[in-house]
């Protein structure tokens, strides 16, 4: 009961708070009786910028200024300029923030000790233009709503009418994980032109498990999509795949999906096609361009990404039309990987595997699928990063009216492709040329076509960009490669087999005892240094060899070297190092393997031995200090 009593008691203060802000607010100019005049007289408030929706913490500049006409411009003597909040919510207890007012430091404003959040004149002396710095509301606010009083003259006044009054709304901060929801039915009159720019984020660095050795493989397929009606879905989350889109999750093949898009062209203004992102340039930028109308207002597209069993990365019935009959002007999506539920390789270089009857289309997470053996399963459960940022910018708005609309929906649809180069003569190509046979001869590869400008030196003159080369997965007839380390992929399409030529043998070393049983090694190396991250021919040879038992042979002493830390004979001793007097001989030698980690091995690779040089005595001390390092050893009196 008492903490009921104690509520009541605070929903009453809050209550006269927000009276206290607004109604009790006695906004009518002082010291006149006279009603006030209705509308504005062209008196306005202006935000800068004239945004729709203010940004929470933003800095913007409010103005009150009077109408200007060729040769002057409406004035007023006195002024009231408040914000309070458009409405109050019932669940909001205590005084809702509106943003705060700051004077510019001028003369002409002061805040006002009758209104919080107001601002007034500090003279009644005539004035065209008044500005006050307004910081917006943090997030969560809501709607504000300014207000103004403006005295022309002593009983002429004038408020809240027209101008005078202008709401400003938060601006919600778009979601780059999260889709908005359909809007249905979309009632913009216009149309609207839109690029979008695919841009790859997936590397070893910001995916690094299990990422592809065989980077080359390594890709965003070329890019295929279309805007659409909702009487259609390219693909969707939760369903299964069709077949086009099947052939693009396991092979990066747009046609089958393309005809597909074409069936259904009564459904899509814009079939939606970009080139394909390929290794070394999987981080780059792609880009096309497409229309929307108020029937046609989702966007779909997919990519492959390879090598993968099926998985593929785009954006399903993204909403382009907002609620105030307007078009999107810009937005940011981070996508991730989705399971097309064809094949069931968990890996990067999972061998193809059908998945009979197809799964539903999936969310690839940390979780999802649960086995460490997937490149982003993540025991934690942390986030994964988006492999690739989608970004659509709205180019140009073509006005229509509504009952122009109207009448376009009885016609037959526009219907286009996103080539905007195909109707320009000098952009001209021929026909695509055959695919070249699968670049490996077992497991998957790439296959290629290209085609060419009938009029290349006017093409490039003209700076055509049509797409030129298309690019695809294929399977070699042998599906599995017994000798790769990655199994279903074959050597790269642009390896060169001279990489791996090595030069002659070495000499046989020593037998690695002086009696009894051990190995002697040979060694040779690659002629071009490329060959050891591409090639793996033997560059080590290693065979027993067998010494005559000896009665002098130290068995205990007899060195042992494994063949990971093998190294070369040793080198002749060299001279000593004194003139005079005995000084230091050493020998060296070294691993065969240079480039190998050999940190486990214990093996010496410097001998040094005490050695006497040639002359035994020394001229005087101080050249046996300079010459033997050490003074008065071996030294004789000189008479």
């Amino acid at each position: 009961m008492r903490w009921a009593l104690v509520s009541l008691v605070a929903a009453c203060l809050w209550a006269a708070s927000v009276r206290a802000q607004s109604s009790t607010c006695n906004r009518a100019p002082l010291g006149t009786n006279a009603p006030k005049t209705p509308g504005s007289n062209n008196f306005t408030i202006k935000i800068s910028g004239n945004p729709a929706k203010y940004v929470p913490g933003d800095v913007y500049t409010v103005s009150l200024l009077g109408w200007r006409q060729e040769y002057s411009v409406k004035k007023f003597t006195g002024f009231l300029l408040l914000v309070e909040p458009s409405r109050v919510p019932r669940d909001v207890y205590g005084p809702q923030s509106v943003g705060m007012f700051q004077l510019y430091g001028d003369a002409l404003t002061l805040y006002s000790e009758d209104c919080p959040n107001a601002i007034t004149q500090s003279s009644s002396a005539p004035k065209s233009e008044i500005q006050v710095l307004w910081t917006a509301p943090p997030a969560g606010s809501g709607c504000v709503i300014f207000r103004a009083t403006v005295v022309e003259a002593r009983d002429v006044w004038y408020m809240d009418d027209g101008g005078l009054t202008k709401e400003l709304c938060e601006e919600e901060q778009d979601n780059p994980d999260m889709q908005p929801t359909i809007i249905d039915p979309c009632c913009a009159c216009d149309e609207a032109k839109y690029e979008v720019t695919f841009e790859g984020l997936w590397s070893r660095h910001t995916h690094p498990k299990d990422f592809p050795n065989n980077e080359w493989l390594t890709h965003f397929s070329d890019i295929i999509g279309a805007s659409h009606s909702k009487d259609y879905m390219v693909w969707e989350y939760g369903k299964e795949a069709s077949d086009g889109l099947q052939q693009v999750a396991e092979w990066g093949s747009t046609r089958r999906l393309e005809s597909e898009l074409k069936r259904q062209s009564n459904h899509i203004r814009t079939i939606i096609k970009a080139r394909g992102l390929w290794y070394p340039n999987v981080n780059g930028k792609t880009f096309a361009v497409f229309r929307v109308d108020n029937r046609h207002h989702l966007m779909s597209l997919v990519s492959m990404l390879g090598p993968t069993p099926d998985w593929i990365v785009g954006v399903s019935a993204l909403e382009l039309c907002l609620a105030n009959c307007s078009w999107v002007t810009h937005k940011t999506l981070n996508l991730y990987p989705y399971d097309a539920g064809t094949d069931s390789g968990v890996t990067y270089d999972s061998a193809s595997v059908a998945t009979l009857p197809k799964g539903k289309i999936r969310r690839i997470t940390s979780t999802f699928p649960n086995d460490p053996a997937s490149p982003f399963y993540d025991p934690t459960g942390k986030p994964m990063k988006p492999l690739a940022k989608l970004t659509i910018t709205r180019q140009r708005v073509y006005e229509k009216s509504c009952s122009d609309t109207d009448i376009l929906r009885i016609d037959e649809p526009e219907f286009e492709v996103s080539d905007e180069d195909a109707d320009r003569p000098e952009c001209a190509v021929s026909e695509w040329s055959q695919f070249s046979p699968c670049s490996v001869s077992c497991g998957k590869g790439l296959r290629s076509r290209t085609r060419n400008y009938l009029m290349p030196q006017k093409a490039q003159m003209m700076m055509c960009k049509r797409q030129l080369e298309e690019n695809e997965m294929c399977a070699a007839d042998l599906l599995y490669c017994a000798d790769s380390p990655d199994g279903a992929f074959g050597l790269a399409p642009d390896f060169d087999p001279r990489i791996c030529t090595v030069s002659e043998w070495s000499p046989w070393t020593p037998c690695s005892v002086t009696c009894g049983k051990g190995h002697r090694m040979r060694s040779r190396r690659y002629l071009d240094r490329m060959g050891r991250k591409k090639c793996d021919t033997e560059l080590v040879g290693k065979e027993m060899c067998v010494v005559a038992e000896a009665p002098t042979c130290d068995y205990d002493n007899a060195e042992v070297i494994s063949e990971d830390c093998a190294v070369t004979p040793w080198t002749e001793f060299t001279q000593c190092s004194t003139t005079c007097g005995k000084g230091v001989t050493a020998r060296t030698r070294s691993y065969l393997v240079p480039s190998a980690d050999h940190s486990h091995c214990n093996v010496d690779l410097r001998d040094e031995r005490e050695c006497m040089a040639h002359r035994s005595v020394c001229f005087d001390p101080s050249e046996a200090e300079g010459e033997c390092g050490e003074t008065g050893e071996g030294l004789e009196a000189v008479g």
